[in-house]
């Protein structure tokens, strides 16, 4: 069985509104976010159309992204939970399904601004 890592960047054709949270106290503006799979399959190429397909199916505007994997790994030698004990999100009941063919894990989504919008908010000048 392999197990791969999937690093991927979705990229909005224009930016989303995105709710008050802990670091922006009013609406803010996102132009695409970062989210990591694991998976389960026999070949990388395999794993990456499973994560295409979650995408395409989770996302009512998926044709209008660009969606790139940033960064794919084999994961080798998964044997004990603790081999891979850096995924905070990952919970036992995941890691003890891990052979089921598909994908085992999905990291939350992590919405990024452009660099103009970051350094306006640090008071810059762009």
């Amino acid at each position: 069985m392999r197990y791969y890592s999937f690093f991927v960047q979705v990229d909005f054709d224009k930016p989303k509104t995105m709710p008050p949270n802990t670091v922006s106290p009013g609406p803010w503006e996102a132009v695409g976010y970062f989210q990591r799979f694991l998976c389960t399959e026999s070949s990388k190429e395999k794993a990456k159309k499973l994560v295409l397909d979650f995408i395409r199916e989770n996302e009512k505007d998926f044709n209008s992204y660009h969606i790139r994997f940033d960064r794919s790994a084999w994961m080798r030698g998964l044997y004990k939970r603790e081999d891979i004990d850096f995924f905070n999100e990952l919970t036992d009941e995941m890691f003890e399904n891990r052979n089921k063919i598909g994908i085992w894990f999905i990291g939350a989504k992590e919405y990024y601004v452009s660099e103009e919008d970051w350094a306006k908010s640090q008071d810059w000048d762009t």
